[in-house]
């Protein structure tokens, strides 16, 4: 999970990252959802959001797969948006 200040690997990391984040996940709204298949097995989801509060918005990106005991992100990418965007 890559996001604004995090480079986190491995559901360790991004377990305790969660366990300690201050406030939860801030509020946000989607803007924009595309999904994308590729077979039955593995699909992308890029979302595009507006956090409360933040003059521009974000980008997220997540790869799932599926596995015996079911779905599961196995990559993913959050970031604000800039100047220019």
């Amino acid at each position: 999970r890559i996001g604004p200040g995090q480079n986190l690997y491995g559901i360790e990391a991004i377990q305790a990252f969660r366990t300690n984040r201050v406030g939860g996940s801030p509020r946000r709204s989607l803007l924009k959802v595309v999904i994308t298949t590729f077979g039955g097995n593995v699909a992308t989801a890029n979302a595009e959001f507006q956090r409360e509060g933040a003059a521009a918005p974000g980008r997220q990106s997540q790869t799932w797969a599926r596995f015996p005991e079911g779905w599961r992100v196995v990559s993913a990418h959050i970031s604000m948006l800039g100047e220019g965007h």
